[in-house]
């Protein structure tokens, strides 16, 4: 907040920023030099004001209230000395006056019938509301930053290389060296989406060689009895179902993207708010992601890991 220059008056004996800053002055030798011109947080209703109208220093709830963020703006220090105990009324029109839209722009509420020391609880409640609209409207800026950014297609992924957050298999189940189904690969399939759901969420492409090379999903499609896209992504489904359950549905999404003529499943992960256990034959495993690769750990570097990763 704008501020008028010192004036000279309103300092006290101590040196003191006047009764409603929070920083002390220094030694006389400094008072018109650097600190002068520090940021300071200082009382748009002064304590004193307040305290004299009725609010009281020794009541934890009055005092909470009389020092509440809202209660708060920032500026040098020179213009917090020259402010000292005066009423909001008597200083906040010359700085409106000199400065326009300098109370704005600190969320100050510029209705004068606010500004007096029997409206302050109402002045609270509507700088609150500017505040937090403020707060508001810039997370909402941040949030269509995100959003717009641009996704990384499918074959940029490829090119990539595996990371903790990025995977890359051939096929669901189809096996490229015995050129037949191989029904181990789809449990193959779960343990990595199990993995990047126990750690922080990843990426998975299906139809993507270990060594980035687009392969795509034809052969897994020859292979259903529909060979489409739905029917692959209703096989892919039965397969999370099958080894981790239902209830991790939601936290993974699929689309496809045809690359060179060629089908790539892209499997989005978010991470879990709770361990997963994927079943295999009556027994249940652990996996997470360690570096390029999905890991199973050993029921005391599981119990570590847990404790570490949800628990703390």
């Amino acid at each position: 907040m704008c501020c008028p220059r010192p004036s000279g008056r309103g300092e006290s004996r101590s040196g003191v920023a006047g009764a409603h800053g929070t920083s002390a002055s220094p030694s006389p030798l400094h008072a018109t030099h650097g600190a002068n011109y520090a940021i300071h947080s200082h009382h748009i209703f002064p304590t004193s004001v307040l305290y004299l109208e009725g609010y009281e220093a020794d009541n934890h709830l009055h005092k909470k209230l009389v020092n509440e963020i809202a209660n708060r703006a920032f500026l040098t220090g020179s213009s917090n000395i020259s402010l000292s105990n005066s009423k909001p009324a008597d200083y906040l029109p010359a700085i409106e006056k000199r400065y326009p839209g300098g109370l704005a722009k600190q969320f100050v509420p510029t209705s004068p019938e606010l500004w007096e020391p029997n409206r302050y609880e109402d002045f609270l409640q509507e700088r609150r509301r500017l505040i937090a609209e403020a707060i508001n409207a810039l997370l909402d800026v941040l949030e269509a930053d995100i959003e717009t950014e641009v996704e990384k297609s499918a074959r940029e992924l490829a090119a990539l290389g595996e990371s903790p957050i990025l995977e890359y298999k051939s096929s669901l189940r189809w096996d490229f060296r015995e050129t037949q189904v191989n029904k181990a690969l789809q449990k193959v399939i779960a343990k990595t989406v199990a993995g990047f759901l126990n750690a922080e969420g990843g990426t998975l492409l299906i139809g993507v060689a270990d060594n980035g090379s687009i392969v795509g999903i034809e052969n897994d499609l020859k292979t259903l009895s529909t060979p489409d896209a739905d029917t692959f992504e209703q096989t892919f489904r039965n397969v999370l179902t099958d080894h981790l359950g239902p209830e991790y549905s939601h936290l993974v999404t699929s689309a496809y993207e045809v690359v060179d003529s060629m089908t790539v499943t892209r499997v989005a992960v978010e991470q879990s708010p709770k361990p997963v256990f994927p079943k295999d034959k009556g027994t249940t495993e652990f996996f997470v992601r360690i570096g390029n690769t999905t890991k199973p750990l050993d029921h005391e570097a599981m119990h570590d890991y847990i404790k570490m990763h949800w628990e703390t």
